[in-house]
């Protein structure tokens, strides 16, 4: 068994790493976002009830899709790593 990996199976692990890495600059880009919201005190974001309720419902989508998503997809890209050995 050789240790090389092809050229054609780098982009499994290539595509795992551009979905962690996306959901994290993703998660950073809102949470920067709400701060700067709370910090400032602007009116342009709707808003849920108060600034925690809205925090929460801005981030649970994010939260969803870290918990639910990015585990899916890793399991399905490491499946297709799998059998393109």
């Amino acid at each position: 068994m050789s240790l090389r990996n092809p050229a054609g199976r780098m982009r499994y692990p290539l595509a795992l790493l551009a979905v962690v890495v996306g959901v994290l600059l993703l998660e950073f880009v809102v949470e920067v976002t709400l701060n700067r919201y709370v910090e400032a005190g602007s009116t342009w974001l709707p808003t849920v009830g108060t600034i925690g309720q809205t925090v929460t419902a801005y981030l649970l989508p994010l939260s969803l899709l870290s918990t639910f998503v990015v585990p899916a997809v890793a399991f399905y890209l490491g499946v297709r790593y799998a059998r393109s050995a």
